[in-house]
This record gives structure tokens, C-alpha cells and sequence, in this order.
């Protein structure tokens, strides 16, 4: 009984676990208003017009170095779909699936978008200057 016991608490917890790594995040975005606002950036935008167009986003991390300062921001929207579009961040349970897009500055002028982590090569960082 114990050992039932355990492995019911283990399952639990585990699941909890899967169907959290998916979830919502306060910060996210409904796709509508997504799709409104990122028709409205471009590339070599100031991030203060950026901050006005996605106040909700997340610093993800910056480097400053001989090319001046880099910084990373992430802005996600979320959406129900009944079937799986290959997206990789899908919760299964809820059908809620996450779409993440980061944004990367170069002294405050936008510079890249992409996926996560996709941190401009040097070549893009010569290139922005």
C-alpha cells in the first residue's frame, strides 16, 4: 500500500510538472493583438517605441562589449487550437500552444527578431553598426 502510495504522489507531481513547463505566462499576449502589434516594428526601431508597442516584455539578457550593448527581450502570445500545428511549445492537456519571438538590440536600435536564444553572429552585429 505503501508503494502505491508513493507512486501515486510521484505521478502527480510529475504531471503537475508537464502540464506547468506549457502554461500560460501573465506576460502573454493574446495572438490577435499580437499580430496587430508586430506590424507596426521594424528594423532599426528604438527600443522606446518598442517599449511602448510591448510593455509586457521580458528582458531575456545583454552583453556589452566592444560593439556596444546587445539586449535580448522576448514577447510570446498563446492560443487555443484543437489539433496539434507542430508548434513546440504545446500544452496537449489544454490545447493552449505558445508561440515566442525575441527581439535583439544593438545601443537600442532593433537590429534582429527570431527564435529563442538566436543571438546575432558577429557578421550581423558588423553589419547593424
Amino acid at each position: 500500500m505503501k508503494r502505491l502510495g508513493k507512486g501515486l504522489l510521484v505521478f502527480v507531481v510529475a504531471s503537475l510538472g508537464l502540464i506547468s513547463s506549457c502554461a500560460v505566462n501573465q506576460f502573454d499576449l493574446d495572438r490577435e493583438v499580437y499580430e496587430r502589434q508586430i506590424k507596426q516594428v521594424t528594423p532599426g526601431m528604438p527600443f522606446d517605441e518598442f517599449q511602448s508597442l510591448f510593455p509586457q516584455r521580458i528582458s531575456r539578457g545583454a552583453y556589452k562589449g566592444d560593439f556596444g550593448t546587445l539586449a535580448a527581450y522576448e514577447v510570446a502570445y498563446t492560443y487555443y487550437s484543437f489539433a496539434a500545428t507542430g508548434v513546440e511549445r504545446r500544452n496537449d492537456f489544454t490545447g493552449t500552444e505558445r508561440v515566442v519571438t525575441w527581439f535583439f538590440f544593438l545601443n537600442d536600435q532593433l537590429i534582429k527578431t527570431g527564435e529563442v536564444d538566436s543571438w546575432p553572429t558577429e557578421a550581423e552585429l558588423r553589419a547593424a553598426r
